[in-house]
């Protein structure tokens, strides 16, 4: 390398995540630098996912997910309301078909209880009825905190913070080595002829984390890629008061209805693993849709057409149990000051502020 400059913190990779950690790092250090290898922020998860503000229901007791999930919730809607960020708090309901799942309707509320999600209530058939009444059920657990928002306008205004307020923002650069130096970092990147070197390096390159922390021999971390599909309909538009999800899945939320800001809604995301990263998408798994959903809402095969795609990073092996995130100093591997962050999935769009406040505090 011909050149190096230095900078108080790297971030590496500018999904939603990356962008929340660089604004908050820059209230503390003058220099910052954000590096991503796509043309934009936000080109794969934080941009491919159904926009959900979580409310932190789902999650195990004292975990990451739980607590970042619930702060990041509160964080996220302030945020979105100081900068005038379309979103809509519109509650979320978690229904069953068989009376015989609400004992596991009542054990998720009692979790959500347990994290500090606060307005949890049991609903009847009818209740669920009087709110939705095109959604069939034999009952449901309303979740208040739960909305939606516009991902894309809190990437943006993320950006904006950071470049307004002298950050570097560099796209098209991806990193390809990484060496240190007496806690000194220097970053290498293709097709450029100079490094970037810093005491402080954040690892939230989303899909590809794993293989940036192999780069300094931290190879620990095996991340699975898990594709999810999207589908859509243009009826119900308007129709639809809140957004409405099956008990969860041992690897997803289950296939519910994506509410939009338009009024619009889809369905998604189903959960598959695959061997490599691929948005194509088919129909072959619209029946299993339409199986899935008609048992909350009548819909036939004429009035559902292929979305899109996402992808997610799991910890978990296939068969394997969820897990939480993965947000730690590596400094007892002696390499201080190298934040990893690994496996942010959902719900990692509603936990980004929270997340960024973490990470701040167990830099050194």
């Amino acid at each position: 390398m011909s050149d190096s400059y230095n900078f108080d913190a790297i971030i590496i990779g500018a999904g939603i995540v990356g962008l929340a950690v660089a604004d908050k790092l820059r209230e503390k250090f003058d220099s910052i630098l954000l590096v991503e290898k796509e043309n934009s922020y936000g080109k794969h998860v934080s941009s491919r996912n159904s926009e959900v503000i979580h409310s932190g229901i789902y999650y195990d007791r004292d975990s990451l997910k739980a607590k970042l999930c619930v702060e990041g919730n509160k964080k996220l809607v302030q945020f979105a309301k100081s900068n005038n960020i379309n979103h809509k708090i519109c509650g979320k309901l978690v229904v069953i078909s068989d009376t015989k799942e609400l004992q596991r309707l009542e054990i998720l509320m009692h979790n959500g209880k347990q994290n500090g999600v606060v307005g949890l209530e049991i609903l009847s058939a009818n209740e669920v009825n009087k709110r939705e009444p095109h959604i069939q059920s034999e009952g449901a657990l309303w979740v208040p905190s739960a909305g939606i928002i516009d991902s894309h306008g809190v990437m943006q205004k993320l950006e904006y913070k950071l470049k307004s307020q002298d950050g570097v923002v560099v796209y098209n650069s991806e990193v390809t080595g990484i060496q240190c130096k007496n806690d000194n970092y220097s970053v290498s990147f293709n097709d450029l002829d100079y490094s970037a070197t810093s005491p402080i390096v954040i690892n939230s390159a989303g899909l590809w984390c794993d293989k940036i922390s192999s780069m300094l021999g931290i190879t620990d971390y095996k991340l699975h890629i898990c594709k999810g599909e999207y589908y859509r309909t243009s009826l119900y538009r308007n129709q639809i008061n809140s957004l409405i999800y099956p008990l969860p899945t041992d690897i997803s939320l289950g296939i519910h209805i994506v509410l939009h800001l338009d009024g619009s809604i889809s369905f998604g995301p189903n959960a598959y693993y695959v061997d490599k990263i691929d948005y194509h998408m088919d129909d072959s798994n619209k029946a299993f849709y339409l199986e899935h959903i008609n048992h909350y809402l009548k819909l036939d095969e004429a009035n559902l057409s292929e979305d899109f795609t996402g992808i997610r990073p799991k910890i978990q092996a296939p068969g394997e149990p969820a897990q939480d995130f993965i947000i730690c100093n590596e400094s007892d591997k002696g390499y201080n000051n190298f934040i990893n962050l690994i496996g942010i999935e959902s719900p990692g769009l509603t936990s980004s502020l929270a997340i960024a406040d973490y990470v701040q505090s167990i830099i050194n």
